[in-house]
């Protein structure tokens, strides 16, 4: 899909590879613990580890890639220049010729912090499947967070939607242990209360809400679902989610 997939890091590459190293011991202490929740939740072990390590770390390292779904027009305008060729008596020189080109502002959606994380809350929520009240505790862990997250974030000119990185892990943490006393239940809880709730609060709601003022005010911007200004609010949902759990039950 030529010009679908943009690569865009979600903070400067030096914060970026210093957040990395932050988050891979606590990627590392997550898997194992998300791991012994599927083996409780009825996955073999061998299916447990595939999915816990490889969903996880894919959500890392595929965090850098957006997949554009919509361009809208702000209908402000830019100069480019290009470079052109004349012939002149056979021989081609170089012209460099303005050009007018609109300012738009391009929709996509995050791999490593939609697309996947959304796929791990699908296969969690399969799990859950002979533990028909966890599902309500997931509904309501997902629309408080959700509306949580929607009053916490902002929308930042030239960066998209911005969520405190902390706020959806929290919410979505202590909604499962106030919900769900089971350690092994409440995990799964969390993390799809964290992962899906920051994904409905910052990006669909605060975008819908916000768009007009990109497209009015705030000029050209990548609003990426799931990544960019909510890579932290994403991806560290289901890790710290998972972790806060697991310390305080």
């Amino acid at each position: 899909m030529p010009g679908r997939i943009i690569i865009s890091f979600p903070a400067h590459p030096l914060i970026f590879w210093l957040y990395i190293f932050i988050t891979i011991p606590l990627f590392i202490l997550a898997q194992g613990i998300l791991a012994k929740t599927f083996i409780n939740l009825g996955f073999s072990r061998g299916i447990a580890l595939v999915i816990a390590g490889n969903l996880f770390f894919l959500s890392l390292i595929l965090s850098i890639f957006n997949l554009k779904i919509k361009e809208i027009g702000t209908r402000t305008y830019r100069v480019v220049f290009e470079k052109q060729y004349v012939s002149f008596y056979g021989f081609p020189f170089p012209v460099i010729m303005p050009k007018f080109v609109e300012n738009k502002i391009v929709i996509a959606l995050n791999i490593g912090g939609c697309i996947v994380p959304i796929i791990m809350s699908t296969i969690l929520l399969v799990g859950l499947r002979t533990y028909p009240t966890a599902y309500i505790a997931v509904a309501f862990g997902i629309l408080l967070t959700s509306a949580v997250t929607y009053y916490s974030s902002r929308a930042i000119p030239g960066l998209g939607i911005a969520v405190p990185g902390l706020i959806p892990p929290l919410v979505a943490s202590f909604t499962a242990i106030t919900l769900v006393h089971e350690i092994w239940l409440a995990i799964p809880v969390a993390y799809i209360s964290g992962s899906l709730g920051s994904l409905i609060g910052a990006d669909i709601l605060r975008l819908k809400k916000d768009l007009y003022k990109f497209i009015n005010v705030y000029g050209p911007a990548l609003l990426s679902i799931g990544g960019a200004g909510t890579f932290d609010g994403i991806y560290l949902s289901g890790i710290l989610a998972v972790l806060l759990v697991y310390i305080m039950l």
